[in-house]
């Protein structure tokens, strides 16, 4: 049942182990879940500045059923790639947060899992786009760790795009904010 959640905590101890965690990536993730409440209109034009001076965004993420908004880009002051998401801001934001039936978590099968389907699906709707970008980013930075963060709605997704993530071969660590449970992983 766990061993989702072990597969996260030993990628994530792992990055910490050759980068440590710090205030200093504390704020960064603070910074961008934060820059992630913009909105989409304004992710590529928008001045990045403080602690994610130079962070460069390369792409929108957006699924109009559930309102999920976020971006993905780098920084390369902190060689790292980032997928970043906004919290609840909408009436279907809401619903994605009071679908709380439990779904078989599919992505790791073996653990027995279940996980809030609404976090679930609207994971799963946007993860081919945010895969293809963390593998062309990747391409372009390979030695760059893979981070992910947000807050609340935000959180959940980020935690369960970094579950995603890992199932695909990558090391991810990640930082939330206010983030609810997403199931029993």
């Amino acid at each position: 049942m766990m061993f989702a959640a072990s597969l996260l905590v030993s990628s994530s101890l792992a990055l910490e182990e050759s980068n440590g965690y710090s205030d200093a990536q504390a704020r960064i993730s603070l910074q961008l879940s934060q820059d992630a409440y913009c909105g989409k209109a304004v992710y590529m034009s928008q001045h990045y500045s403080g602690v994610v001076a130079g962070f460069v965004p390369t792409k929108i993420i957006s699924n109009l059923v559930d309102d999920v908004e976020g971006f993905v880009g780098y920084l390369p002051s902190d060689k790292s790639i980032y997928v970043a998401f906004r919290g609840s801001e909408s009436i279907r934001n809401w619903i994605t947060n009071l679908t709380v039936d439990k779904m078989n978590y599919n992505t790791f099968p073996e653990c027995g899992c279940q996980v809030h389907s609404g976090f679930y699906t609207a994971t799963t709707a946007v993860y081919p786009d945010i895969l293809k970008e963390v593998q062309r980013l990747r391409a372009l930075y390979p030695t760059y760790a893979i981070k992910t963060t947000g807050h609340s709605l935000g959180g959940a997704l980020a935690q369960l795009t970094a579950m995603e993530l890992i199932h695909s071969g990558y090391a991810v660590s990640m930082i939330n904010f206010g983030q609810p449970r997403v199931g029993e992983i």
